[in-house]
């Protein structure tokens, strides 16, 4: 018993004059300017919005209006970490990659369409889907995800609310 005192002190006291490593800075994050998703969303018969909206994974939003939106033009914004990992989730959680590259039959007349863009972290290529909301065919998920990537984005901010846009129809 008194060997195991004496060696639990002789390692105390061994240890005892050591100094605590410091802690290392983290190394700062680095984000790519490299697309992450992105939506078009064309014209339809009516008064549809027609614009552009890119989200880069360095967290940079770019957004261009054509019509029947509040903000006509380019502009630019941003998104959080958790809004950029909320829309890579979007897009794996619904199998985007497994999607057709089209839909795009015109089995009703008049309806908007939708390109939409998604390229995985550490991918080299990025997808693209067409979709015309007259092919019948189409997924209804593929409607769900390009609504849920608005919402995600905060959209609205550019392309105004639906009163907003009541306003642009008149």
């Amino acid at each position: 018993m008194s060997r195991f005192l004496v060696l639990v002190t002789l390692i105390a006291g061994c240890d005892a004059g050591a100094k605590p490593t410091p802690p290392q800075p983290l190394a700062p994050v680095v984000r790519e300017h490299v697309l992450l998703a992105s939506i078009h969303r064309g014209a339809c018969y009516g008064t549809c919005p027609i614009y552009t909206l890119a989200v880069y994974r360095d967290g940079t939003v770019e957004y261009e209006g054509k019509a029947y939106v509040k903000t006509k033009g380019k502009a630019a914004g941003t998104v959080t970490d958790d809004q950029m990992t909320a829309l890579d989730k979007l897009f794996t959680d619904d199998h985007y990659l497994a999607y057709n590259s089209q839909y795009t039959s015109a089995d009703v007349s008049d309806e908007a369409s939708a390109s939409t863009a998604y390229r995985p972290l550490g991918a080299s290529e990025t997808k693209t889907v067409e979709h015309y909301d007259g092919d019948t065919r189409a997924p209804a998920s593929l409607t769900k995800l390009e609504d849920r990537f608005d919402e995600i984005v905060q959209s609205q901010r550019w392309i105004g609310t639906s009163a907003e846009l009541d306003k642009l129809s008149d």
